[in-house]
């Protein structure tokens, strides 16, 4: 359920963080925010710190240490590993807030993602039926029997078929009186002047969420056609969102509560293929590399995840990515390895079952696999080699909270390497952006994602998040075209987005980030001292200035890079004359922005 902008203020004014996060941790007050041990890692030294806002936003939380942060459903979702949803059910109920749909606007969007559920749902039985007894989908059948599926699989998966006819689909809906838009935003339809159906001629493999509704499809190509994609999936929508589910999780779900493990793999077939060989706790991204969203999904049934990703680079930069996306989140990661095979699908028809078994009962640890990964990548027979592999394993090191764990890795790496623990630990600890900070010294973030490292562009961004009042008077100003820093540019979509569905929640704007990095500088933002005194109308205002001198500065040299360079005939006197004529216009602007600028600095310190 989605539940609106005015229910979420209801209940963040009726609470503040620290009556949310006290259950959980142990806070002591130290000026105007509360301090504590983080309860997502393993904290020697308060790192946690909790800022409260009554009768305002809720307020916020950040662990200086590992990084956690967010506001009062954030941190449910995180300690509980609930969803979004139920972390809003929950906390309601705390604040005594009776959710219910408010507005005709939210009736009306509960009833077209009912009626979208319902049709999805009625779909996944049509593309079944007709893959089953039509006398244009035996191609498909054929193509199914070809890869050794079962007919027992395909009803398990409930497999289908899309009609080849450009408007097969759209002609059996218009007779049940859907109309163009709808079946448009369904995702199901091209609506111009011919009415496409989106999926054509494809096998179709429904993706249904955790209660087992259909959501969304993915369809195998089967015309042969190369300007076909292969693959072709459902676009978000209303009812499904491709971070948050994983294909073959329904199908998956009684395994996966008794094996307490899963295993990722990339392809469709790769997950109906395993399923049939026994491994039926296999699942699959759904188009897109697994998900913070995702791995909390898993954690609510699993304490362990395998990952068989493809054998190709593709694969190993997508299984190192996961790797560290599981570290971070406390999942225990392995990895089988592929031999002699692209994927598990071909592993399976070459080599069988017994081969992937085999894969299974030689599966590696995440940080081993990372280890051999960077040892095919640099000559650990030189110095530099070997501090290569090392700096290569440090995102990994850095993401393990427990420091047990972390000491075991770092012998496992002093004995591949032959250094000596102590040396590996000294050059860990230069290259890690991890460091304890003890509250009296006033935490601040070493890394990458410091707010002191931000732009100009991003840290007026950042203040217009917390000051959305004033959004409409900077956008009529500067587009974000006129951005170079691309979170900036990123957290000007998410503002844009915002005020087009009239989003007043905070909480609601950070579900739009999908930048894992740019969410954690956001937070920062909510709980920083630095950020809570700036003068922002002065800030703001002199962003906008810089951006337009910054602009201007990149005319004057395209200006000066023609007259430098010949592109013209400077005996074209005209032509000389109107460049050198822009030029110093350019020039005077410029000056007349900065003189602005100087003079605003001038009267605030005045």
């Amino acid at each position: 359920m989605q539940y609106s902008d005015s229910i979420l203020e209801q209940i963040k004014s009726r609470l503040t963080m620290s009556e949310v996060v006290s259950p959980y941790v142990r806070l002591t007050r130290n000026g105007n925010r509360f301090w504590g041990l983080c309860p997502f890692h393993n904290d020697k030294k308060p790192s946690f710190t909790v800022v409260d806002n009554p009768g305002g936003n809720g307020g916020f939380y950040k662990c200086f240490s590992c990084g956690k942060g967010g506001g009062l459903f954030q941190f449910i979702q995180d300690i509980e590993n609930k969803t979004f949803p139920e972390a809003v059910e929950k906390l309601a109920k705390q604040a005594g807030v009776q959710l219910r749909e408010e507005t005709e606007h939210d009736k009306a969007q509960k009833n077209k993602r009912q009626a979208m559920e319902d049709l999805y749902n009625r779909l996944g039985t049509y593309y079944h039926k007709y893959l089953l007894s039509k006398p244009d989908a035996e191609k498909a059948r054929s193509y199914i029997k070809k890869r050794s599926i079962s007919p027992e699989t395909c009803e398990k998966f409930l497999l289908g078929y899309a009609a080849g006819g450009y408007d097969s689909l759209y002609q059996y809906l218009k007779k049940q009186n859907f109309s163009d838009e709808f079946l448009s935003e369904a995702g199901l339809v091209y609506v111009d002047k011919h009415k496409t159906d989106f999926f054509r001629d494809r096998i179709m493999f429904p993706i249904r969420n955790p209660q087992g509704n259909v959501v969304a499809f993915s369809g195998r190509d089967l015309s042969g056609s190369e300007k076909a994609q292969k693959y072709k999936n459902s676009s978000d929508s209303i009812i499904y969102s491709k971070r948050n589910i994983l294909f073959g999780f329904y199908e998956s779900l009684n395994a996966l509560k008794k094996k307490k493990e899963i295993l990722i793999c990339e392809g469709n077939f790769d997950v109906i293929s395993l399923h049939q060989a026994g491994l039926d706790y296999a699942c699959a991204t759904c188009g897109t590399a697994l998900t913070e969203e995702q791995i909390r999904l898993i954690k609510r049934y699993c304490e362990k995840i395998n990952l068989l990703f493809d054998s190709d680079e593709a694969g190993q930069k997508a299984t190192v990515k996961a790797i560290l996306l599981c570290q971070q989140n406390e999942l225990p990661n392995f990895v089988l390895k592929l031999n002699g095979a692209k994927d598990a699908s071909q592993m399976l028809e070459e080599q069988g079952a017994q081969a992937i078994l085999q894969c299974c009962a030689n599966a590696v640890s995440g940080f081993n696999y990372l280890v051999s990964y960077a040892i095919k990548c640099y000559d650990i027979r030189q110095p530099q080699g070997k501090f290569s592999v090392l700096k290569e394993v440090v995102p990994y090191l850095d993401a393990t909270k427990s420091a047990i764990e972390r000491q075991g890795y770092i012998q496992i790496l002093s004995n591949v390497l032959r250094i000596p623990e102590e040396q590996v630990l000294q050059d860990y600890e230069k290259e890690s952006n991890h460091r304890s900070v003890e509250v009296t010294k006033g935490p601040t973030i070493k890394s990458k994602n410091s707010l002191l490292n931000s732009s100009y562009e991003l840290t007026a961004m950042l203040l217009l998040l917390m000051h959305r009042d004033k959004f409409e008077s900077f956008r009529s100003e500067v587009q974000p075209s006129h951005l170079n820093d691309e979170k900036a540019k990123a957290l000007y979509t998410v503002l844009e987005d915002a005020n087009r569905l009239n989003l007043q929640s905070v909480d609601l704007i950070l579900e739009m980030i999908t930048d894992d990095d740019l969410k954690d500088l956001v937070t920062q933002s909510f709980t920083s001292e630095m950020y809570q005194c700036m003068d922002v109308d002065l800030t703001i205002s002199n962003a906008i200035l810089r951006i337009k001198i910054a602009l201007l500065e990149d005319k004057r040299a395209n200006i000066q890079s023609i007259l430098n360079s010949g592109d013209i005939l400077l005996t074209d006197e005209l032509e000389l004359s109107n460049l050198l004529q822009q030029k110093i216009s350019l020039d005077k602007e410029i000056e007349d922005l900065k003189c602005e600028m100087d003079k605003k600095d001038s009267d605030v310190r005045g």
